[in-house]
């Protein structure tokens, strides 16, 4: 349901206006930093579009919230079709009444391609941030890319040598996610907690299942099931990461039985005071980068939609991997819920300190590389206003 606009909302069309859509929790935190970055160089900015409340809180007048809709994988990318053209046919009646000067789209790939494509029909110039990780998915061409946006924003290093090879414009800005976690001050209480409920030998491992709910129907019994198969058994910390998916979340931790406790919010928490970590794939793979938190990234999906993408990944999908050019976490792509593969890989990093000491350097590394330079934010603005100012 579309919210009301902020009241500083200007209806008058010489307003610079900027349509932003983003459509999951880590697109929205992206977007809502770049819309707070582009309030700092230009005042007289207007924002419209798809996205959640951080993007609210920064002026954005919401159309539609897709927040709340994104999905992976072939599946439940078919389920949410009539959400997502119900969302399409607002933004374009949106686009018709206030055109906009620009349109940004952050991340959420299949439905910024086909929106993308819309929008330049129309005209619109469209800069999308978090580049498609076309190179890894046989079914994402440039040729598609090319016909959706007119400006690309890479968060990977090694992505602009395909678009430069093709004449498509990018511009590597770097990884937002860092930038957000710079300014995010940790509760020192809440790791100090976390860390006290260490017991001898036994390791205290973190599971950051996801937020959305089908994330934590898949994954979540994958990660349990790996838990209670470790020697020693691991003290567990749970991060819920929305009120919404919470009561699911702590059934299936009772159900489990497992020595657990859930923790609100605290995924930086969790993920400083942890041995080890289970994470669904994703932006958090990247703050347990940040934090230093070894882990073992995973995704879980349903047997058909496995069957159609398993044969289209062709690369590493797990974040860490794509910005070291190696591999750097295990990574499975499952339809099980046992997790033998993911206990065993667990298992070999809790038993050899030498292996997890090499994980923790190299995600130093990796960090001190990604904070340095400009912030992402700062670089992304610049080809935002770039096209403003045509």
């Amino acid at each position: 349901r579309s919210l009301p606009p902020p009241a500083w909302h200007s209806e008058d069309h010489r307003v610079p206006r900027i349509f932003m859509s983003a459509g999951e929790p880590s697109g929205v935190n992206i977007a809502a930093t770049l819309m707070r970055t582009l309030k700092t160089r230009r005042d007289d900015l207007d924002f419209a579009g798809l996205g959640g409340e951080a993007m609210i809180a920064e002026g954005l007048r919401q159309i539609d919230n897709t927040a709340d809709t994104a999905t992976m994988w072939l599946w439940g990318n078919v389920k949410r079709v009539p959400a997502h053209y119900r969302a399409l046919k607002r933004c374009m009646a949106d686009w018709d009444a206030h055109p906009p000067a620009v349109m940004t789209t952050v991340d959420y790939q299949a439905f910024h391609l086909y929106m993308g494509t819309r929008a330049k029909k129309r005209g619109i110039p469209v800069v999308h941030y978090v580049s498609s990780q076309f190179w890894a998915r046989r079914y994402y061409t440039l040729e598609t890319i090319r016909r959706a946006y007119s400006h690309v924003l890479c968060i990977h290093e090694f992505e602009k040598k395909y678009y430069d090879a093709e004449g498509i414009p990018a511009t590597f800005v770097g990884h937002p996610l860092f930038e957000r976690l710079e300014t995010r001050a940790l509760d020192g209480a809440l790791v100090d907690r976390i860390k006290a409920l260490k017991q001898g030998e036994r390791p205290l491992l973190g599971i950051l299942p996801g937020s959305r709910g089908s994330e934590i129907k898949f994954a979540l019994p994958v990660m349990l099931n790996a838990a209670k198969r470790l020697q020693p058994t691991p003290r567990v910390v749970v991060s819920a990461a929305h009120p919404r998916t919470r009561e699911r979340l702590a059934a299936m931790v009772r159900e489990s039985r497992l020595d657990a406790e859930i923790v609100d919010y605290g995924s930086g928490e969790i993920l400083s005071a942890v041995d080890l970590s289970f994470i669904t794939s994703g932006s958090a793979s990247m703050e347990a980068v940040y934090y230093g938190c070894p882990a073992v990234v995973l995704y879980r999906c349903s047997p058909l939609s496995y069957f159609f993408a398993h044969p289209m990944v062709t690369s590493y999908f797990a974040q860490p991997h794509l910005d070291a050019g190696r591999e750097s976490v295990p990574e499975f792509l499952l339809t099980s819920k046992r997790g033998v593969r993911v206990r065993r890989a667990a298992q070999s990093l809790l038993d050899d300190a030498g292996a997890r000491e090499a994980k923790i350097a190299a995600f130093r590394e990796m960090r001190e590389r990604l904070l340095s330079g400009r912030k992402p934010s700062e670089l992304a603005a610049d080809v935002v206003l770039g096209y403003l100012d045509r």
